[in-house]
Formats: C-alpha cells, sequence, structure tokens
C-alpha cells in the first residue's frame, strides 16, 4: 500500500472548484466523486509558502512548527535579522515522512522541502529526494541584443551571444545551442542550465533567460536516485513574471495587449512545470516508497501574476480581460491536473492519493508600505541612502515581510526602546496602520494578532485585507500606498475563504463523493497517517466528523 499526495501550491479551492464545474479538470473531479473533498483553512495569521506547507507536512500549526514566513525573525540577534524558513531542521514538529520512518517506512520526494538534511543526505526514512531551489545560481532575465556579438553572465557563468538575422547561437564553455522561435535549454557546466528564446517587442530583440539553479537528487535507493537524475531536464524554478510585469514581453491584456505577452509567461510556467512532472513521473514509474510526495509550484507562479485580473471579489479584477486571462489559468491548471491524473493510473484501489495545497491566493490591487506609516508617525528611521534604518527606529514592520511589527528593544543588540514602553508603541504602531486606505477609501489593514512563538509584549502580526501586497522596503516618494503590478498573493489569513486551498482524497476507508465543507489544512496530514497506520483507527473518522 502507498500513499500518493500531489500538492499544488497555491491552488485555491475557488479556483479549482469553478474549474471542475466547467470541466476542464477531469482527474480532479474524478478524485473527488471517488472519495473526501474539502475547502482547507490555512495557517494565520500568515500564510505564505513555507508556514503553509510546515503545517500541511505536520498537521500542526506555526504554534507547534515555528515556521512563521519565508524567513523567520526572532534570531536573538538584532531586530532586522531572520533565519531561513526552508532550511535544515527549521521546521520543528514532525513531518509525515519523519513519523513513517520511525514505523520503518520508505518515502519518496519530488521537490519537498525539509527532506534533505543540513549534511546533504536524505532525512531518514527518504529513499530519494530531488530538490533544487536550495541552490539557485541566479534569477531570470530579459537580455538586450543590441550588437552583433556580446557576452552576459549567469552566476558564475558567461554567455556568448552571436546574432544569426532572427536566430541567436548561445554558448557556454563546450556547450551551445540556437534558438529562434521557442525555448530552448542550455547547460551550464555540469550541474545546471537555462532556458532560452528570443522574442521581438518594442522594435528590440529581447534574449528571454530562465533563472539558474543546481538541482541535486540524493538518497539510499540508488536505483531509484539514477533513474531520476538520469531524465532531469535543465532545470527552471519559476517562470519570467518578473520581465511579464515591466512590460517587456510587450504590453499586458490590463494594459491593451493582445494577450501575446501573456502566453509569452505561460509558455515559461510550462518549462517550471515540466521541471517538476519529468522527476515526478520517473519516481511514479521505478518507486518502491510507501509514501510519494509531489510538490507543483507552477499554479502558484501563475497565479500571482494573473489571478487578480479574474477575481470578482478584488478591487484588481478586471472584467473586460477576465475571460482571456481565465483560458490561461485554465490552461495552466490543466497541466497539473494531467499530473494528478498520472498519480491515479498509477494507484491502485488498495492505495491512497491525496491532492492538497498549502493555501489559496486572492486579487491584489495596492501594495502598502507599513514603514512608511511608521516613519510618518515618527516611530521608525529612514537612513541617509532613503532605507529603513531599524538600529535608529523604536517599532518596524519586519523587513522578513512575514507581517509581523517589532518593537527594538533593549534586550537585542542595538536595541533603543525600554520593555516597558513596548505596548504603548506597538499601540501607536496600530492606530498608525490601522489609518491606511486603499485610493477607493476602504481599510487596508483590520488590526492586529499574535506572532507565534514571539513575545506579545514586543511583537505583533498585522492583518492585512487580502487585497494587498505588504512590503518593508520604503519608497522614494515616501507613498504608503500605490497600485500593484502583481495582482495575486496570499500574505494574510484573516479568514477570507479565498485563501482556503484544495483538498480531496481517496483510498480506503474514506467514503466516495463526501463533501467535507471547510476543514482544517492539518487535516489532509493526519489522514496520510492514518492510511499509513500511524494513528489509532478511530481517528480519522472523529477528524472527518468534526470537519463536516
Amino acid at each position: 500500500m502507498t500513499v500518493y499526495w500531489l500538492v499544488w501550491d497555491a491552488a485555491a479551492y475557488w479556483i479549482v472548484d469553478r474549474l471542475v464545474a466547467e470541466g476542464a479538470l477531469p482527474h480532479t473531479a474524478r478524485l473527488r466523486a471517488a472519495g473526501v473533498s474539502a475547502a482547507a483553512r490555512p495557517p494565520a495569521p500568515n500564510c505564505q509558502t513555507p508556514p503553509s506547507l510546515a503545517t500541511l507536512f505536520t498537521g500542526t500549526w506555526p504554534e507547534r512548527h515555528g515556521v512563521t514566513g519565508f524567513r523567520i525573525p526572532g534570531t536573538g540577534g538584532p531586530v532586522e535579522e531572520s533565519a531561513a524558513a526552508f532550511a535544515p531542521g527549521r521546521c520543528a514538529a514532525p513531518t509525515v515522512w519523519r513519523t513513517a520512518a520511525e514505523a520503518g517506512l520508505r518515502t519518496a520526494a519530488v521537490h519537498v522541502p525539509w527532506t534533505i538534511g543540513a549534511d546533504g543526505e536524505a532525512e531518514p526514512g527518504v529513499d530519494v529526494a530531488v530538490e533544487a531551489y536550495g541552490d539557485r545560481i541566479d534569477r531570470q532575465a530579459a537580455l538586450p541584443l543590441t550588437g552583433r556579438r556580446e557576452s552576459f553572465p549567469v552566476g558564475p557563468h558567461t554567455l556568448e551571444v552571436t546574432r544569426r538575422g532572427r536566430r541567436v547561437h548561445v554558448s557556454c564553455g563546450d556547450r551551445s545551442v540556437t534558438v529562434e522561435d521557442e525555448w530552448r535549454p542550455l547547460r551550464l557546466g555540469r550541474d545546471s542550465g537555462v532556458w532560452l528564446r528570443p522574442v521581438e517587442t518594442g522594435g528590440r530583440l529581447l534574449l528571454l533567460r530562465t533563472g539558474a539553479w543546481r538541482p541535486r537528487v540524493v538518497g539510499p535507493d540508488r536505483t531509484l536516485a539514477e533513474a531520476v537524475a538520469r531524465g532531469l531536464p535543465v532545470f527552471a524554478g519559476e517562470g519570467i513574471g518578473p520581465s511579464y510585469r515591466a512590460g517587456l514581453l510587450g504590453p499586458r491584456l490590463v494594459d491593451g495587449g493582445d494577450g501575446t505577452a501573456e502566453d509569452l509567461f505561460l509558455s515559461s510556467v510550462a518549462r517550471v512545470h515540466d521541471s517538476f512532472e519529468i522527476p515526478a513521473r520517473a519516481v511514479l514509474r521505478h518507486h518502491h516508497a510507501d509514501l510519494v510526495v509531489i510538490y507543483l509550484p507552477s499554479t502558484d507562479d501563475l497565479g500571482h501574476e494573473l489571478i487578480g485580473w479574474c477575481d470578482p471579489k478584488s478591487a484588481a479584477h478586471r472584467p473586460d480581460v477576465d475571460d482571456r486571462v481565465w483560458a490561461r489559468v485554465r490552461t495552466c491548471y490543466g497541466w497539473a491536473d494531467r499530473l494528478l491524473g498520472a498519480v491515479l493510473d498509477r494507484a491502485g484501489a488498495e492505495d491512497t492519493v491525496l491532492l492538497g495545497a498549502d493555501h489559496g491566493i486572492a486579487g491584489t490591487a495596492w501594495v502598502v508600505h507599513p514603514n512608511e506609516a511608521l516613519v510618518a508617525a515618527g516611530l521608525a528611521a529612514r537612513s541617509a541612502d532613503g532605507t529603513l534604518d531599524p538600529r535608529r527606529s523604536s517599532v518596524i514592520y519586519h523587513p522578513a515581510d512575514n507581517g509581523s511589527l517589532w518593537v527594538n528593544h533593549q534586550d537585542l543588540p542595538g536595541g533603543s526602546e525600554p520593555r516597558t514602553a513596548a505596548p504603548d508603541l506597538l499601540d501607536r504602531a496600530e492606530a498608525a496602520l490601522r489609518a491606511l486606505t486603499a485610493p477607493t477609501g476602504s481599510p487596508l489593514v483590520t488590526g492586529c494578532a499574535r506572532s507565534p512563538g514571539t513575545d506579545p509584549d514586543l511583537v505583533r502580526h498585522v492583518l492585512f485585507e487580502p487585497d494587498c501586497l505588504p512590503t518593508a522596503a520604503l519608497r522614494p516618494d515616501r507613498a504608503a500606498v500605490v497600485p500593484a503590478h502583481k495582482p495575486g498573493a496570499h500574505i494574510t489569513n484573516n479568514g477570507d475563504p479565498r485563501l482556503h486551498a484544495v483538498f480531496a482524497a481517496r483510498g480506503p476507508g474514506l467514503p466516495p463523493g463526501t463533501d467535507l465543507g471547510v476543514v482544517d489544512n492539518t487535516l489532509p496530514a493526519q489522514i496520510a497517517l492514518r492510511q499509513l497506520g500511524r494513528t489509532r483507527p478511530d481517528s480519522l473518522a472523529r477528524r472527518v466528523c468534526t470537519a463536516t
């Protein structure tokens, strides 16, 4: 018996439900009909990817697993310092695969965090782990081609580019590729690579380049590891969203474009999807594990760049282009559904299949700069170069961008405020942020909540409306609220149902065609553990009844 667990990043229940109703996700519909399904509440107050994945994979909340954002403040050093959430050992609660390993059960993991230890070896019980996000060489770029021969750096490597009309020849060391109208891969040295595609826009020729990472395949099952490594494509960890937002692919649909920019962006997301689907299919073919966990980020990549324009509950909604944007959403989720179909076909009647997500996603109309409001209130300080000066500030919206306000108290290196003053300072900071409104007059901050794992007298978590994307950065024009160019986000979970994740599962003991309504996103881990025989037989029934 095997438990197969497929995770679509940022696959919101509202998006999946609409696509299923349209008949666009036949395999998701098939899974729902064969078992249980639900909308799953992500962690609060922060529902960024790391805390949400930690909750999903441990079945616990941030108070237990300790992951509170992409970076975690409270290192004991200066107030502005933070630690990487995906670092080995950072998740304090045991994951499902670690619990399974205690019973001698084996796991195969495809791009799943916390499966490789600090020593570079697979965690106990993990037969094989594929991972690449931990070693990024360079971010994506749109390279202007102005001469016949040019050179461009990619981390420690150099691309030598020669134009031949509309064809572009690119070499790196002893490897080369000629590109014209489609994406082509180019290996960089022994362990990395990029995807390349030229595009003419605005009267100029650009060479689009994906980011570069060094993927690795580790684990004691050498046969499986070699099968996975043998077929690995050049890895693309994210699409060319920054170039799309900057208008470098041509005008976006919302800016009067004809959809060409969206198609170019979507074609880069296809390279991301392939980077995950190809090793996933290799694992499905060759594994002998009890638990197979597969992570897929492409739905998140697309959602951040497009979803707000077809989110009718968001101020970012654009009815004039809704249908054309939604067509691209349908395409991307169709790729994810195709992989789910492969999982369902691989699984036998005695196996369990889970589909889940870490969180949902909502449209984003505004970017909020909380530290601008704190500077204006005399609580934070701006340095000579225009950036935030934490050491001269009394309260800061933390540079970790996890939603938290921190008092720079005297117990910290460089701290300036006595602890006794902290509650009053936080009250003043909260009042300054509550005064922030969108240009429409609607409030963007509804208050503050306790930040998990911190001293409530020194730290509070800001509750932002889903329609805004907060950032700790200061602006040259000192504006606290500006229009967003990135129309999708998932920062603060204030209970908005758009942030609910998709969930569905079928397997022994799971009643077919059962809609559980809204559940906590701790439930998938409990179902996985129960199906693996690691919880009491009645625990799943009790949880499902409670959820219903």
